[in-house]
């Protein structure tokens, strides 16, 4: 267990991170926040030493794709009816045009632009945090590019 000062920390350093992240795979605010919240959930449990607050992010990120994964494999095993899933939305942090666009990506491409782009993450460890090789993550960073570019052609950004 960490202490309740530096999970404190950690939590205000990585929040936004690990919401964007989550929204970019879920795109549900409601759903976003109990997987943001599983998220520090995880670390505050976790028993592990970090090298770095590099190494806490990039573990927060690689751990927030698993539960928005996790939540995407159960939703499709349950299918429940519009009016069963309907929730009140919490507002969501301010989402610009461009973001909106990346966030209409496919989700191979969505998540390796939004970690190369947002959070600034190098090919090599975005490489590590979707378990793909640099090549892969190269080919999709281009594609995505590529396919952004229509989706935000004769928009003023």
């Amino acid at each position: 267990m960490q202490s309740k000062e530096l999970l404190e920390a950690r939590y205000r350093a990585n929040f936004r991170t690990v919401w964007n992240v989550c929204l970019t795979f879920l795109q549900n605010p409601a759903d976003v926040e109990d997987a943001v919240q599983e998220t520090f959930l995880r670390l505050a449990r976790a028993k592990r030493g970090y090298q770095s607050e590099e190494h806490v992010t990039a573990w927060l990120i690689h751990t927030a794709k698993n539960v928005c994964r996790d939540e995407l494999r159960r939703r499709r095993r349950k299918e429940l009816p519009l009016e069963q899933a309907q929730t009140a939305a919490s507002p969501a942090p301010e989402i610009d045009e461009t973001l909106s666009a990346v966030r209409a990506l496919p989700e191979q491409y969505r998540a390796a632009i939004y970690l190369f782009y947002y959070e600034g993450q190098s090919v090599a460890q975005i490489s590590r945090l979707l378990n793909r090789r640099e090549s892969t993550v190269r080919s999709d960073l281009r594609r995505g590019r590529a396919q952004l570019k229509k989706l935000l052609e004769g928009r003023t950004i």
